[in-house]
């Protein structure tokens, strides 16, 4: 098998597993069945000419987005973000507060309390990502609470392509609940440093599948 797709499968391995176990959390709380799956992931560097979000986020970068975002240091040094369409994220938050009768798209204001579900979602979603593949790689991480906020698409694209971490892991992520799927993505945004580093784990466990 080609080494750069064995790389990305197992990562993107890694990645179901930590979404699967958030999945698991988040269906406890709201007492209802959730699914998450990462079925494609990217690596791209932001600072190349020809660098485009919306290329790699077509479905995602639609109008209003509602990020929630945590960063972390120690041996990555890093940011993590956990981004929907705000209305998309409004049908979500309606599904998890039994407001399904609702019209969902009719509103993307979100208040106080739809900020702090928001939050706790991507607290669950992000620590459980990142917890996870600090714990299987065996590197120590250190992570802030989430922030959540709203940006508009453009806003939103400068933010990530003009900070420090050039490097950029694109995970698209599926949320299923009560039928209804909600697609979503997340970005892992990297030093060049660290992105070697997380390659350089990934590799030795390729290695150990050899010997």
């Amino acid at each position: 098998m080609n080494n750069k797709l064995l790389r990305y499968d197992i990562l993107k391995e890694l990645f179901n597993i930590s979404v699967g176990k958030a999945a698991s959390m988040l269906s406890e709380i709201i007492n209802k069945k959730i699914l998450l799956d990462v079925p494609n992931i990217e690596i791209a560097d932001s600072k190349e000419g020809d660098f485009k979000l919306d290329n790699y986020l077509p479905k995602v970068l639609d109008g209003a987005l509602m990020v929630s975002s945590i960063s972390f240091k120690e041996n990555l040094t890093g940011e993590a973000n956990l981004i929907f369409p705000a209305e998309k994220m409004r049908t979500f938050i309606n599904l998890c507060s039994n407001q399904e009768g609702e019209d969902s798209y009719q509103d993307v204001n979100f208040t106080d309390i739809d900020f702090d579900i928001v939050k706790e979602i991507g607290n669950i979603i992000l620590n459980s990502l990142i917890g996870e593949i600090s714990n299987y790689l065996d590197i120590n991480l250190d992570y802030s609470l989430p922030e959540v906020k709203v940006f508009d698409k453009i806003d939103f694209k400068n933010d990530v392509t003009n900070r420090d971490y050039l490097h950029i892991l694109l995970l698209y992520i599926t949320f299923n609940i009560d039928d209804t799927e909600i697609e979503g993505a997340i970005i892992i945004s990297l030093t060049l440093t660290s992105l070697n580093e997380l390659l350089k784990k990934i590799d030795k466990i390729e290695d150990g599948l050899y010997e």
